[in-house]
């Protein structure tokens, strides 16, 4: 039974990529209408302060929307952090959580996270990005110095290089 949820669980994987990424161009490009828009500011409270995106204009910007049951998402904090311990002084990263909240710091630990993690009561974050009522996770939002979404990766993160790719798309 095992072995059957697995496999069913990579091809959900693999169709979700074919699905939702883009043939050329930016990630998420015309899948994502979100994508080559502002990006909406937000102030959100955080894990140990709050984060607020009008502090960070004219950074880069990765922001990770995650849930504490998806194991997809805890597999991508681990590449989160690496790459944040990398370039985290000149790409600002960010995950941001809507649930579960009491969950939250026994996972930021468990990882080792040291890039802000913030709590979005009720996902209106999340769902001003995903502009979608099914909201998927995890859910990556790559924004330019200039304020841009630039693209949108939805399925997991393969490594903190694959990660800089998609960033510099």
């Amino acid at each position: 039974m095992d072995a059957r949820w697995l496999v069913v669980g990579l091809a959900i994987v693999l169709v979700a990529a074919f699905l939702f990424q883009p043939k050329e161009g930016r990630p998420g490009e015309g899948t994502f209408p979100i994508v080559g828009r502002p990006a909406p500011g937000f102030a959100l409270p955080g894990l140990e302060q709050g984060f607020a995106t009008s502090e960070h204009r004219g950074r880069p910007m990765v922001l990770a929307f995650w849930t504490t049951w998806c194991g997809a998402c805890k597999h991508d904090l681990a590449i989160l952090e690496e790459f944040h311990r990398r370039y985290g002084d000149r790409v600002v990263v960010v995950g941001i959580c809507p649930e579960r909240w009491g969950e939250v710091p026994e996972i930021a630990a468990r990882y080792g996270i040291t890039f802000p993690i913030l709590f979005d009561p009720g996902a209106g974050v999340t769902r001003a990005y995903q502009l979608s009522e099914n909201l998927r996770y995890p859910f990556t939002v790559f924004v330019d110095a200039r304020g841009e979404v630039s693209g949108v990766w939805v399925v997991s993160l393969r490594d903190p290089d694959f990660l800089l790719d998609l960033l510099g798309q």
